[in-house]
Formats: C-alpha cells, sequence, structure tokens
C-alpha cells in the first residue's frame, strides 16, 4: 500500500480506543510539529481530534511527504495503530491521506470539539451561584457584564493547551471548581468571600484570548506577547469601568487577586500574593488544576500498569491501580 492508497474507514471515535486498536478514522489535525529523535531522524509530532477529545499521534516514515501534505486545522484520513506512550495513547501513523471538498464519508460536525459534559447547564449553575453569594451591588453588575461578554465564549474554552483542563469547556470547569472551594474554605479561615469570588471568575478568563482551538490548536499573538493574566487583568478592567463609582480599593484588590494568582513570579505571575485572600486563591488555582492532572492520568493511562510515566507538572509518577 502506497501514501495515498485508500484503506477501508471505521467510525471509531477518540474516546472510543484503547491501546492495540487498529484504525482506519477520520480525525482533524489541530497541531503538526517536525521534530528529531535522538538519534537525528525526523518525525512529525501531531495532535488529532474530533467531538469527543482529542490525542496525540506519530509519523515516523515518509516524514518529508507527509510535512507537506499535513497543514493544521484540516481533516485527514488516518490509518494506524493505538500505542501507550508515557501512560498515554497515541497514534502510530501507518498511512495519512488528505480529504476533498466532495468527500461524503464524513461529516464535518464531527470534528468541532464538545464540552465532556452539559456546559450549558454548568455555566447556569455558575451564574447562580455568584447570584446567591453576592451582596455587593458592584460586583454584582460585574458579574452580569461578564456573563452577557463572556458566558458564550466560556462554555467553549479550553482551560490550557495542554497541562490541565485542555479540553473544551475545560476553563469553564476549572473556574466552577474554584468557585465552589471559596464558598467552602472563605468562612473557614474568615475571609471575603465576595471579593475571592470575582478573583476566581476573573483569574483566568483571559485564555478565552491566549489560544484558539479551531480549526487549529494555537497561541494568538495576544496570547504570545501578553499571557492570559494581563489579558485577564485587561478583561476585568474594561469591564469595571463600565460601573460607576466602583470603589477604587476593591478593584485594586481584586487587581491583585488576578496579577498573583500563579504565586511566584518565575510561574508567570507579575506579583506574588500579600493578602490571605490572594493566598488561598492562589492555592485553590494549583489544587484544582494538579487534582485535574490526577484525573486525566487515571482516565487516559493504562489500568494495567502499577505506575504512569513521569509527570513533569507533578514532579513523580502517578499510581494507576488500586491496591
Amino acid at each position: 500500500m502506497n501514501l495515498f492508497d485508500k484503506p477501508p474507514v471505521q467510525t471509531r471515535f477518540i474516546d472510543s480506543l484503547r491501546n492495540n486498536d487498529k484504525v482506519t478514522c477520520y480525525y482533524r489535525v489541530q497541531e503538526v510539529v517536525k521534530k528529531k529523535t535522538k538519534n537525528g531522524d525526523d518525525f512529525l509530532d501531531l495532535t488529532v481530534m474530533d467531538k469527543t477529545g482529542r490525542m496525540p499521534a506519530k509519523i515516523w516514515n515518509n516524514v518529508d511527504e507527509y510535512s507537506k501534505l499535513i497543514h493544521a486545522g484540516e481533516i485527514y484520513k488516518i490509518s494506524g495503530e493505538i500505542r501507550e506512550y508515557k501512560g498515554k495513547k497515541q497514534i502510530t501513523v501507518n498511512h495519512l491521506q488528505a480529504t476533498t471538498a466532495g468527500d461524503k464519508e464524513f461529516n464535518p460536525a464531527d470534528y468541532c470539539e464538545a464540552p465532556p459534559f452539559d456546559s450549558a447547564a454548568l455555566q447556569e449553575r455558575m451564574f447562580a451561584l455568584l447570584a446567591a453569594n453576592l451582596t455587593n451591588p458592584h460586583l454584582r453588575q460585574l458579574v452580569e457584564f461578564f456573563k452577557e461578554d463572556y458566558g458564550p465564549s466560556l462554555q467553549q474554552a479550553y482551560g490550557a493547551q495542554k497541562i490541565h483542563h485542555a479540553f473544551a469547556g475545560g476553563l469553564l470547569q476549572h473556574t466552577c471548581s474554584v468557585l465552589e472551594m471559596v464558598l467552602a474554605l472563605a468562612p473557614h479561615y474568615s475571609l471575603d468571600k465576595e471579593l475571592l469570588l470575582i478573583g476566581a471568575l476573573f483569574h483566568d478568563i483571559g485564555k478565552i484570548s491566549e489560544f484558539k482551538t479551531q480549526p487549529a490548536l494555537e497561541t494568538t499573538l495576544e496570547g504570545g506577547l501578553l499571557g492570559h493574566v494581563i489579558i485577564s487583568l485587561t478583561i476585568f478592567l474594561n469591564l469595571k469601568n463600565r460601573i460607576a463609582d466602583f470603589p477604587p480599593a476593591l478593584a485594586t484588590h481584586i487587581e491583585h487577586l488576578i496579577v498573583s494568582h500563579h504565586g511566584e513570579k518565575e510561574y508567570g505571575s507579575p506579583e506574588v500574593p500579600k493578602t490571605p485572600e490572594a493566598y488561598l486563591l492562589h492555592i485553590l488555582d494549583l489544587l484544582d488544576s494538579r487534582m485535574n492532572i490526577f484525573r486525566e492520568q487515571l482516565k487516559n493511562g493504562d489500568g494495567q500498569k502499577l505506575f504512569s510515566e513521569f509527570n513533569q507538572a507533578l514532579g513523580t509518577r502517578i499510581l494507576l491501580a488500586k491496591q
């Protein structure tokens, strides 16, 4: 079989693929990068996706031909085998073929990634939570402006490109989780609950503009030059400035929550947490991101192995099998 032969097509979505499966399916290529092995051989590192999720893929043969053929954002017919590498499934690609405008074997709607949960219901719950716990009229108005301007985008946005909540709806899930933890812990430490709720709502909203996922996954110009912390701060300031007599001191505290939520300057925070509310938001943001890494690793890892490969974000290997 040569490069452009046509193997029979199956309908196998990414969430159904298992280790050692052989597949010939359509997938959208979100990313494609030409890399080298330790021996200096070229290979292509891809991220492919469909409406159920995304998966890494590797091309080891005919690299020059395929590198000219593949363009991020387009849909391809891919034949290969599901293999596991460092605790995650990936496709080892044997053949890849471009599609044409007249190709009737796939539905383009199947290659727009959907959240793995009811994002509209989760967002409705999130705004109901805020409405029930905010009494300050300036903050309530701020949330209304946020909902009008960013509610639709939030339902689809990724929480990150790779590390945590890296899926459609991930930003909404992460934000809602941090809000719920604020409600549980702010009273325990006698902290300003309303201030923390607004900080949690805004802390990562800049990720909506930091990168885009359709038709291809890539960092935007704004995201690459500013980063989501500064974008989040700008979004807050723009909305706040639409509210007459917004208290300056309250605005400054919210700004501090946003710019310090990464905790340390070496991790991208323009400032470190200097209030108990800012420190708690940093810890809750970190906790939720780390627990999501565990959840995704346990979901995607091989349950027959006792431990995962080394996870860079956590700095350790994860126990996979229940003992």
